[in-house]
């Protein structure tokens, strides 16, 4: 029991001690742990004010490369969106004028002067730089080398073989046709050079190899092109097909017809031929 009170009593003594050391008006404040302490936390808080500028100064500086970097991304996205709206504009405009341009040949009829028979496409020889077809010979018709093929697209070919079962038709695409053509705007005439490919190039322009240019302008992207009639194989007017491209003055012509695609063509003939 003497124990236990001599306990009792140093603790209330050390609790009245600490609790004096506390006070504000003791004479010994400035010796208590709270004055030491200030010492000692304040340079702690200043630190610590120090270290959070610097933290916010790297946040402004990280959040301002994410918005200069979003930025440059944004700017990016809007300069491909007004390209391709650019390269649509330059689409649509070449459209228009080619739907300007086709709109006397929009009741195209096959040539007056001619009959035409239609025969089935039967398939293609093979050849690297061929570009032909093969199609069945009509019965009672005998058709002879030079007659000239057509789609209702326009013009396909003119016959080089004939027989009595089968018809080989070479291409306009052909690397040896040639089709002499004009532009239908300005009624300049050139040749129509097959490439082997899907497409022709354009030879021996008259505004070229003239002195003088009576052409209102030279070609452009979107001229339609017929045939002159010029040569006496192929009957004028025509449809042969458009210029797509012009590159380092090679002029580019993309056909009317889809030659892989075709299953029927129609054939033209004189009288004299029956």
């Amino acid at each position: 029991m003497r124990r236990i009170l001599v306990l009792f009593s140093t603790a209330v003594i050390l609790y009245l001690s600490a609790s004096y050391w506390y006070l504000p008006n003791s004479p010994y404040a400035h010796y208590s742990l709270q004055h030491f302490s200030s010492y000692v936390i304040q340079p702690i808080g200043s630190i610590n004010n120090f270290f959070n500028k610097i933290g916010n100064f790297f946040y402004n500086v990280e959040y301002w490369f994410l918005t200069r970097k979003n930025l440059n991304k944004r700017l990016r996205t809007l300069e491909k969106i007004e390209s391709e709206l650019q390269q649509a504009k330059l689409e649509l405009t070449t459209n228009q004028k080619i739907i300007s341009q086709l709109t006397p040949l929009v009741n195209f009829a096959f040539p007056k002067d001619f009959k035409k028979v239609t025969t089935r496409v039967c398939g293609s020889p093979i050849g690297f730089y061929d570009a032909q077809i093969i199609v069945s010979a009509p019965d009672k018709i005998i058709l002879q080398k030079d007659n000239v093929a057509l789609s209702d697209k326009g013009l396909v070919g003119r016959v080089i073989e004939s027989s009595n079962r089968l018809l080989r038709i070479m291409l306009i695409t052909d690397m040896a046709s040639r089709v002499p053509v004009k532009v239908l705007e300005t009624g300049e005439n050139c040749i129509a050079v097959g490439s082997g490919a899907s497409v022709m190039t354009l030879e021996h322009l008259q505004s070229n190899e003239m002195i003088t240019n009576f052409y209102k302008r030279p070609p452009e992207v979107g001229d339609v092109l017929v045939t002159s009639g010029i040569g006496g194989v192929f009957p004028p007017d025509l449809p042969v097909g458009t210029i797509s491209s012009i590159k380092n003055e090679e002029i580019i012509v993309k056909p009317f017809v889809i030659f892989h695609t075709l299953e029927v063509v129609t054939i033209l003939y004189d009288h004299s031929e029956l």
